[in-house]
């Protein structure tokens, strides 16, 4: 009730200013369909309710709730979609969960939250206002910031060419699963509170939907890497770096490493390391016997002149001198034993990798490098 009071207060003096005030839409800025910039503008709020009445196929009872779940917060003429959006985020797992446990009905938790996940993930819903258009009607006043976010992110769904079910190459804005949440609640409001009602209109805007058979064909990387290896009584670590503002995930199993991905995000980061993980780890041996991407954990040999051969490649790739450090020193004084690192600085990514304990630091560092060698080779950088 206090929300509605709020609005019906707006008046019609302020309403005329709001539409005097040119406001920034993404309307025209890129089609994704056509692929091409076009020079149309969207000023008038009336035509961005209208357009968005017919993506949808509903047409709005109070029409001033899809005013207020088209608007971010940084647009300062009228309430920002942000309650609607809290309120979007529960309606939409709600559907989703009553779709599923009726579709699935012999099909435990885990699997179901699984298939929420894979549905209205951030990155799902981000594309939903992308491939519908939704985003080209937010109004806000940060045109350079989110504008060009926005393009960016377009530009490589467009690319993708396939559905995502783990993790793009790029972290979309929030602002575009944001603006599907709130629009989702603006509908659930509008229609009294029917979530019936919701599902039916928004289904066809989150198609295709990610179903079980995707979801055990395509399982999530990092948890079948983790199985996979546990299921061979092997190790895994994932280590993570940040170069610039990438982070770099590096997959090590029993301590050697395997592959290794990069995003924006950490978890992006992760997904796309444990991708590569799982291709060389369950890659068939018969394959190619001499193919470097066939990873035998057991069988590594260290290379005598490794450190030199680092070197050289580094010098080779115009990358920096590897960097050798001693990470622990174990044993009494008369019986001393090293472990050493190595770190190699890519050029779009940073590996670092740690050797088998010896007894001289010479020796140490060595073996660090003979798994660096091994390291760059898997990585098809030597």
């Amino acid at each position: 009730m206090k929300k509605r009071k709020r609005l019906s207060q707006v008046s019609a003096k302020s309403r005329r200013k709001r539409q005097e005030t040119i406001v920034h839409t993404y309307a025209g800025d890129m089609y994704l369909y056509s692929g091409e910039l076009t020079d149309q503008s969207v000023v008038n709020m009336d035509e961005s309710v209208a357009a968005v009445e017919s993506i949808l196929m509903y047409k709005f009872k109070d029409k001033r709730l899809l005013e207020e779940a088209l608007t971010h917060s940084s647009y300062n003429g009228s309430p920002s979609y942000q309650r609607l959006e809290f309120l979007g985020d529960s309606v939409l797992q709600l559907a989703i969960s009553n779709f599923f446990f009726l579709t699935y009905d012999d099909v435990e938790a885990g699997q179901l939250s699984l298939l929420r996940s894979a549905n209205i993930s951030t990155e799902k819903l981000a594309r939903v206002a992308v491939r519908h258009g939704l985003y080209k009607y937010i109004r806000h006043n940060k045109a350079d910031v989110l504008s060009k976010k926005v393009r960016e992110f377009v530009t490589a769904v467009e690319e993708e060419g396939e559905m995502v079910v783990h993790g793009g190459q790029m972290k979309p804005p929030k602002v575009l699963a944001d603006i599907v949440e709130s629009v989702a609640a603006a509908v659930y409001v509008d229609c009294g509170f029917n979530l019936q009602m919701v599902w039916m209109i928004f289904r066809s805007l989150l198609e295709p939907l990610v179903m079980l058979n995707v979801v055990l064909a395509q399982p999530q990387p990092v948890t079948a890497l983790f199985e996979a290896c546990h299921k061979d009584g092997k190790q895994v670590d994932i280590r993570h770096q940040w170069k610039g503002d990438r982070s770099i995930a590096s997959v090590f199993v029993d301590d050697t490493f395997i592959a290794f991905g990069s995003s924006v995000t950490k978890d992006n980061a992760k997904i796309h390391a444990a991708k590569a993980a799982l291709s060389k780890i369950t890659k068939p041996k018969s394959d190619d016997k001499n193919s470097h991407t066939n990873v035998d954990l057991n069988h590594l040999v260290e290379t005598e002149g490794a450190k030199q051969k680092v070197c050289e490649i580094c010098n080779k790739k115009k990358w920096p001198k590897p960097t050798y450090r001693i990470e622990q020193e174990l044993g009494p004084a008369h019986d001393k034993r090293y472990i050493s690192t190595v770190q190699v600085e890519l050029a779009d990514a940073i590996l670092l990798v740690k050797g088998n304990e010896r007894s001289r630091v010479k020796d140490a560092e060595n073996s660090a490098a003979a798994m660096m060698l091994n390291a760059l080779r898997e990585s098809g950088c030597a």
